[in-house]
């Protein structure tokens, strides 16, 4: 059994069904395992897979999965405690529980868009924000 699988139905056993708190542990259990780059090429690859394997193609998007990713990468490193379990980490991240926590990087037209679905946009700085012009 892949990583992913394992993560996958930890996920499910835990939320019971695979929604947004699911789809965090699995990033977060992968971070756990692997280093960043190879936990994003696999969490990648089972979310797709995952997604053709229930015909639910137009529900993948590489921007949000990987924006997701790495917030909660983000999260894990402010800690520098791996020892954490997930239950420290998610009482400790609220925020990230909260779908809307993207839209403070991305216009939710953005994050819906289909350029979005097909490959990673970068974040935008709000508008008023420094770095725009």
């Amino acid at each position: 059994m892949t990583s992913f699988k394992r993560a996958f139905t930890q996920a499910t056993e835990r939320y019971g069904r695979f929604g947004h708190a699911a789809h965090l542990f699995v990033a977060w259990t992968l971070l756990r395992d692997r280093p960043a780059l190879a936990a994003l090429a696999e969490f990648r690859a089972g979310l797709r897979a995952l997604a053709d394997s229930l015909g639910l193609q137009d529900k993948y998007s590489e921007t949000q999965t990987v924006a997701w990713f790495f917030a909660v990468l983000d999260h894990l490193d402010r800690t520098g405690d791996s020892a954490e379990d997930w239950e420290a980490f998610e009482a400790r991240n609220l925020d990230l529980f909260v779908p809307a926590y993207l839209h403070a990087f991305y216009a939710p037209g953005v994050l819906n868009s289909p350029a979005a679905r097909l490959h990673f946009l970068p974040p935008e700085p709000a508008p008023g924000s420094a770095g725009t012009s």
